[in-house]
């Protein structure tokens, strides 16, 4: 039986790739066909470089004649399966708006474009709306906001054939980030932590609340103010939001809401020194800019527990759905 297999991919392969076939992919088709014969594997493999001898030492014309007589569907070429994105749950038609967040430290890359090209098809296959939402919160000194990079970013989309509706900035929308930051120390469930972040890595790992967890609003919102008016300096303080301190992921236990940082941003200069993390931003913007659905990959599914979180604390009831892909990795290849 295996070499009755092995002879029609070999002349498959063979017709394939002129006239010569490849015993390791005839040999992945034999196992691809019969699962059973994996576990005979390397007792096979000499049977079938015998078959793949034969074959090849055959004319061309000998070998599509013989795999015509034998398996004349393997000849066929494969017609391609038409196929389309699946719906979108809960998408209504002229409903659907759906947003674009890139962090401006450059051009658009391969890493981008599969985000950028699903949002985009879902926009028109709805004759929904595409925001284009920069996240040029501050950054990092590592991965600074190069001003270049918006014009070069709405130059790639328009190469790509993306069509934008709308274009914000998070940099203009800071002031209404700290509104929602009050609004949430007013509730009790955010702190001021003057905490290291090597004293925040133990008590994580211990499940434990730092002293100033137990402050009451009032204080946190007097500590809010000092890190506004610039009482503290870069690292000294961070705001955080009250998650389970026992929760399964350590990562997610009273996570990071706002920061210090005292770098000049290339579009607003020195005008804020405390600023959003994204995760606190999108549940900000998200619901203000009537996001319906964010498309991303399954990598940042903590992203969006932070934002259902935000939601949930403030009451929050018109939110996106999140919709995730698998990750994209390109073998030995720098993005």
């Amino acid at each position: 039986m295996v070499r009755e297999i092995a002879r029609k991919y070999a002349l498959q392969n063979a017709v394939l790739h002129g006239g010569v076939a490849d015993p390791r992919a005839v040999l992945g088709k034999i196992l691809a066909e019969d699962a059973a014969l994996r576990w005979r594997a390397r007792e096979i493999i000499p049977e079938v470089e015998a078959v793949v001898r034969e074959v090849n030492a055959l004319p061309s014309e000998a070998q599509r004649a013989q795999l015509k007589a034998l398996a004349p569907e393997l000849l066929e070429p494969k017609e391609a399966k038409a196929t389309e994105l699946p719906a979108l749950p809960g998408a209504e038609e002229g409903k659907a708006v759906l947003r674009l967040a890139p962090y401006p430290s450059g051009p658009l890359h391969i890493g981008n474009a599969r985000a950028f090209l699903l949002n985009d098809e879902y926009a028109k296959r709805y004759r929904g709306r595409l925001i284009l939402a920069f996240d040029d919160t501050i950054g990092s000194e590592e991965k600074p906001i190069l001003p270049e990079a918006y014009d070069q970013i709405r130059d790639g989309l328009t190469w790509a054939g993306i069509d934008v509706h709308e274009v914000v900035y998070k940099s203009d929308r800071i002031p209404l980030h700290y509104e929602w930051a009050e609004a949430i120390i007013g509730t009790g469930k955010a702190y001021v932590c003057e905490c290291s972040a090597e004293k925040l890595q133990r008590l994580r790992r211990e499940m434990k609340a730092c002293e100033h967890r137990l402050q009451d609003a009032d204080h946190t919102f007097a500590m809010w103010r000092a890190m506004l008016d610039g009482q503290y300096r870069e690292g000294e303080a961070v705001l955080r939001l009250k998650t389970h301190l026992a929760h399964p992921n350590p990562a997610f236990r009273d996570r990071v809401l706002f920061l210090i940082a005292e770098r000049e941003h290339p579009r607003v200069g020195t005008k804020y020194r405390v600023w959003p993390l994204l995760e606190f931003s999108w549940a900000v913007d998200d619901h203000l800019l009537k996001i319906t659905h964010v498309i991303r990959g399954k990598d940042l599914v903590i992203e969006d527990m932070m934002e259902e979180a935000i939601c949930d604390i403030l009451g929050v009831a018109e939110r996106p759905r999140f919709v995730h892909f698998g990750i994209l990795r390109f073998k030995d290849v720098e993005l």
